[in-house]
């Protein structure tokens, strides 16, 4: 599992969306300065590697490419993996935003 306190991941919840930091400090993105909302960080990790994990617990890794608004992701050199067993390899996929529980930087790659 990803540890340190610069590492970080985006939990998305309906009503608010939260950014939930490593050390654990929970923050409503209503009172939160705009460099540090949801999806400003996101976008900020454009071409970075995340692990995208599903509602259903499907999870996706690969390089994010692109996000939007509704935080839909395309992802490139995805793989799907359920329990961490890898399932399928992708090129690209987009993965629709209402269905992610949350979003984690993929440290252990390089950009």
């Amino acid at each position: 599992m990803l540890q340190g306190l610069e590492e970080f991941f985006i939990k998305l919840l309906y009503g608010k969306a939260k950014v939930v930091l490593s050390c654990g400090i929970f923050m409503e993105s209503s009172k939160l300065e705009p460099s540090k909302k949801p999806l400003n960080v996101l976008t900020k990790q454009l071409n970075a590697h995340v692990i995208i994990t599903l509602k259903n617990g499907v999870e996706y890794k690969g390089r994010m490419t692109r996000c939007d608004g509704h935080m839909n992701i395309m992802l490139d050199g995805a793989s799907e993996c359920i329990k961490e067993k890898l399932i399928a390899n992708y090129g690209t996929v987009l993965v629709r935003g209402n269905n992610i529980l949350y979003i984690t930087l993929d440290t252990g790659r390089g950009k």
